[in-house]
């Protein structure tokens, strides 16, 4: 299936939902889902999807409406995604770390019709702040109705301690109430359904305000998740650990790559946690991922406590070359395993370039950030201008994808101010590119002005981590204001066992001639442990640099 799927092209002309619905049909008993040790095979995932679908059905909801999940990784929001995508709805994952005002904000401007959410995860009570973010909620005999949300009719609460909750469907109740499906209403609406409609509603990160709401069709998530499969050698022998949340575009990569593209099992925690993630190593043996340094370095905590094994030997990763070399030495001993580093964007679907597995140079496949994919134009322009750069020199990474996003939604002039007179996207990221290969250094955001001189400070700890290779394990390298020098180069160096970090001035004396002058670290902060984490994996930066601004200004 996955290989005919492939040479055909298949899913460039296919939706998520028919891929999906021809895989459950294909292999009925084999398991497609591993939850806290409950096996769900594809004939029931199917059956517990078409409930669902018909439930929605009953509460109105219709093709091109939008339906919103605040998501754990767990089967119950696998169902949502996949039935909200059958009956034509648009699905919209929200993020499960915003505050009030953001989600406040998120939810005015993106017209759900249906809002799914977790009750209580950890620590936090999403009935309490849905009903923070939505002040004009109104609740009467179970209907609601907001003035400023005007097509919301209902939410839906999943709990885990079967609380029921004022104006808020229960989700077993509800997935419960669709037995008895109509069958054929389903399949119309899937075989209704185009490629080409707009049907994922996807956040940006949020960076540089609000997070907008990136929309796709069906060919920019399949694009990404057939890409991965060719690069990774994945097969219908192959399983995946899933780590990344679900509102996170690795997350519905997850499931679009192992339940829709390719019939594998998904190994699912409610959570990423490093102890559970080894625990279903040792018991079952996924052996493909995906994550960013913080996911692979917390696993690796706990691999080297104990007399554990990794089953993981495929990965598509956005890792450091240090965080890379830890992977493939110390949880291997394997310069060949499949860990191939990508560069991905909300708006390209997200997928832009990926390493290829095949590639015989180590330091590659360490320090680089892959080709453009196929069908993507990639080049670097000079920051402000227009201007292509030439190999290895630095600037934006602009680029031209046929699986590009639809657009933001009810934000269209944002989405054309990033497009040049070439029709190139400005991605708003800093690299360069080399033979062929992008190396990504950062937001631009993560360049700063320091005496004058643009620096980017993920390319300042790439840079130190080549010099220092036998005493530093780690870097870090942030931007502090400074009277003097506009921006302050601090870099935070985790240390090998063992070793010792010498004084700044040493160090500094050390660089000279290595590396640029005024890319020189005015100060070296010796930092123990892990580096704080945001909840999809990604370091914390607001975090480090509090942290790192009360240590230089001695507090």
């Amino acid at each position: 299936m996955l290989h005919k799927r492939q040479v055909t092209n298949k899913w460039y002309h296919s939706t998520v939902q028919e891929l999906f619905a021809e895989t459950c049909q294909d292999r009925p008993e084999k398991t497609a889902i591993v939850y806290e040790d409950q096996h769900i095979s594809y004939k029931e995932l199917k059956e517990n999807v078409n409930q669902l679908s018909q439930s929605l059905i009953n509460l109105g909801v219709k093709p091109g409406d939008h339906v919103a999940m605040l998501p754990t990784s767990c089967p119950e929001f696998t169902y949502v995604y996949f039935a909200a995508l059958q009956i034509g709805a648009l699905i919209n994952p929200l993020n499960l770390l915003w505050g009030q005002i953001e989600l406040n904000g998120i939810l005015h401007r993106n017209d759900p019709k249906v809002i799914f959410t977790i009750d209580q995860n950890a620590g936090r009570d999403y009935i309490e702040l849905l009903r923070l973010s939505i002040p004009d909620l109104v609740i009467n005999s179970g209907d609601i109705s907001s003035d400023s949300i005007p097509r919301l009719t209902h939410m839906v609460s999943l709990s885990r301690t079967n609380t029921k909750h004022d104006g808020f469907l229960d989700f077993n109740e509800l997935i419960s109430n669709g037995k008895g499906y109509d069958s054929q209403v389903i399949n119309q609406l899937i075989q209704n359904a185009k490629c080409t409609d707009v049907q994922f509603m996807c956040q940006t990160s949020g960076s540089t305000g609000l997070s907008k709401s990136a929309l796709w069709n069906h060919r920019p998530p399949l694009a990404t998740v057939n890409s991965i499969t060719s690069g990774l050698f994945y097969t219908q022998d192959d399983s995946y650990i899933n780590i990344a949340p679900y509102y996170h575009n690795s997350g519905l990569a997850a499931m679009n790559m192992a339940l829709a593209l390719t019939g594998t099992t998904l190994y699912l925690m409610e959570n990423f946690h490093p102890v559970t993630t080894v625990e279903i190593m040792q018991k079952y043996e996924p052996n493909t991922t995906f994550g960013f340094d913080a996911h692979f370095q917390a696993i690796n905590k706990v691999l080297t406590a104990g007399p554990y094994k990794c089953s993981v030997t495929k990965a598509a990763s956005c890792v450091t070359p240090n965080t890379y070399e830890m992977i493939v030495k110390e949880w291997h001993k394997d310069t060949q395993v499949i860990f191939s580093n990508l560069y991905a964007q909300t708006e390209s679907g997200p997928l832009i370039t990926f390493i290829e597995p095949d590639c015989i140079i180590h330091e590659m496949r360490k320090t680089g950030n892959g080709r453009p994919i196929s069908g993507v134009e990639l080049v670097i322009k000079e920051i402000g201008t227009d201007n292509r750069l030439p190999d290895g020199s630095h600037g934006e990474i602009c680029y031209k994808s046929p699986f590009m996003f639809s657009g933001y939604y009810k934000q269209e002039e944002e989405a054309q101010k990033q497009y040049d007179d070439e029709g190139y996207f400005h991605s708003g990221d800093y690299g360069y590119m080399e033979g062929g290969l992008l190396f990504f250094l950062g937001r631009l955001g993560d360049v700063v002005k320091s005496g004058g001189e643009n620096v980017s400070t993920t390319y300042v700890s790439s840079l130190l981590l080549q010099i220092f290779p036998d005493d530093f394990e780690d870097v870090v390298t942030v931007g502090l204001p400074d009277p003097y020098w506009s921006t302050r180069i601090v870099s935070c160096i985790r240390m090998k066992e063992g070793k010792k970090l010498q004084t700044s001035d040493r160090l500094r004396k050390e660089c000279k001639g290595k590396m640029a002058v005024y890319e020189i670290p005015k100060d070296f902060i010796e930092w123990d442990g892990l580096w704080p984490m945001s909840g999809i994996g990604k370091l914390d930066f607001k975090a480090l640099i509090k942290k790192v601004t009360d240590i230089v200004s001695g507090k």
